[in-house]
């Protein structure tokens, strides 16, 4: 979204605010079924579909900037180790030594080789294996010993891989149009501040959910971010992507202004699902970066949510700003957020609820559990109906 897309946002948005407008979805309300949350069998068959066989955004290039770092994560259980070579280019690898299996790096950090604390096989940040202690021991099993890579892509600030070594990425086709969504707010020179990870008690779609309906806002963040966002949201569907804009009360001010002299942003902020479970944004003061893959079961998932400012060299002042906007985004995912996901996740499991309801004012999550559905084949209408007479005999 170049600037002149958001100016055309802006406009959009303090029409809204003139006509005291709120978005409703077209597509009607509808009631769904329990088990997208708590089915063990669908939650299988979204891992295998989504997270094993199709691509992911895992990073931001800010989180390895520099020639020669590096950043370990995972993506649904696998270890990945994103580097960054001499020559500038990301790869991405199994974070596994060829020898035994052992996890080669923890973290993120800076360094152009990787040595297995096991048994010191070395490998350098392309993937080739440098260094075998008594290396005549192998019999000349050596020759193909390289870390096993991951296609990759880098572009927008964000990095794309395919979780398998043979899958076929193309970045422009995963992406569609929610390139141009991302394009023009320059991700790339967003500097990493600091993360929270955590095993977390609720289904992985939750957190996604959260992220991209505003319905919620006022009421659940009354406190926090509550007051600093307006009722006036805008939703864009990017086909399997999604983007909620949120407006800031200083929206106002740019009536006072001619164009050219509104900030860059527009006093807006976009917050971004990337299909199947990445959900990343910015605005004018801060970006985040938020991954929710499933754990062992239906209501487990890994949680990792991290905050970025923009600029590589802050200042002091910079500095003690963004650390305290990012407490405080992290205080409002835990203990706001995921507080409440968690309580609909144990309440689902304890079957309090028969089944949920998606309304007009969540058209994102409504249009994204369709995706889910028609993507593993669930008829929700019989799922809807079978949970229905089970209640019933029961």
């Amino acid at each position: 979204m170049e600037r002149a897309e958001r100016i055309a946002v802006a406009k959009r948005l303090l029409a809204m605010i003139d006509r005291n407008e709120t978005e409703y979805g077209e597509e009607p309300a509808w009631e769904a079924d329990i088990g997208r949350f708590t089915d063990k069998e669908r939650f299988l068959k979204e891992k295998e579909e989504f997270f094993h066989q199709r691509p992911q955004v895992i990073a931001y290039t800010a989180d390895l900037p520099k020639n020669g770092d590096y950043y370990a994560t995972e993506l649904a259980g696998k270890p990945i180790l994103l580097t960054r070579g001499k020559d500038g280019q990301v790869r991405a690898f199994l974070n596994a030594c060829r020898h035994r299996g052992v996890q080669l790096a923890e973290g993120c950090g800076h360094g152009h080789t990787f040595t297995c604390p096991y048994h010191a096989w070395t490998f350098n940040s392309h993937g080739d294996l440098i260094g075998v202690p008594s290396r005549d021991a192998f019999d000349g099993l050596l020759s193909d010993r390289g870390l096993i890579a991951l296609p990759v892509h880098e572009e927008v600030g964000l990095i794309l891989i395919h979780p398998q070594p043979d899958g076929e990425l193309d970045f422009d086709a995963f992406m569609g149009s929610m390139k141009g969504v991302i394009a023009g707010y320059h991700y790339e020179n967003l500097r990493f501040i600091k993360e929270f990870r955590t095993k977390a008690r609720i289904n992985w779609k939750h957190a996604v959910d959260g992220g991209v309906e505003g319905y919620h806002v006022p009421f659940l963040h009354p406190e926090t971010v509550g007051p600093m966002t307006l009722p006036q949201f805008i939703h864009l569907d990017c086909g399997l992507h999604h983007t909620l804009i949120t407006t800031q009360p200083d929206i106002a001010k740019l009536r006072d202004l001619p164009e050219e002299e509104w900030p860059e942003y527009c006093n807006f902020s976009t917050t971004n699902a990337i299909f199947p479970n990445t959900v990343v944004g910015v605005g004018e003061m801060i970006g985040f970066f938020q991954r929710s893959d499933p754990g062992a079961e239906p209501g487990e998932c890994d949680y990792i949510f991290r905050v970025y400012g923009w600029g590589h060299n802050p200042s002091e002042e910079d500095r003690m700003r963004d650390d305290y906007v990012a407490d405080m985004l992290i205080r409002v995912a835990m203990d706001e957020d995921m507080k409440a996901q968690s309580n609909s996740q144990v309440m689902m499991e304890a079957g309090a609820v028969p089944s949920i309801i998606f309304g007009r004012r969540e058209q994102n999550v409504s249009r994204m559990h369709r995706n889910y559905d028609r993507l593993i084949g669930h008829d929700a209408e019989a799922a809807l109906a079978a949970e229905r007479l089970r209640d019933a005999a029961e």
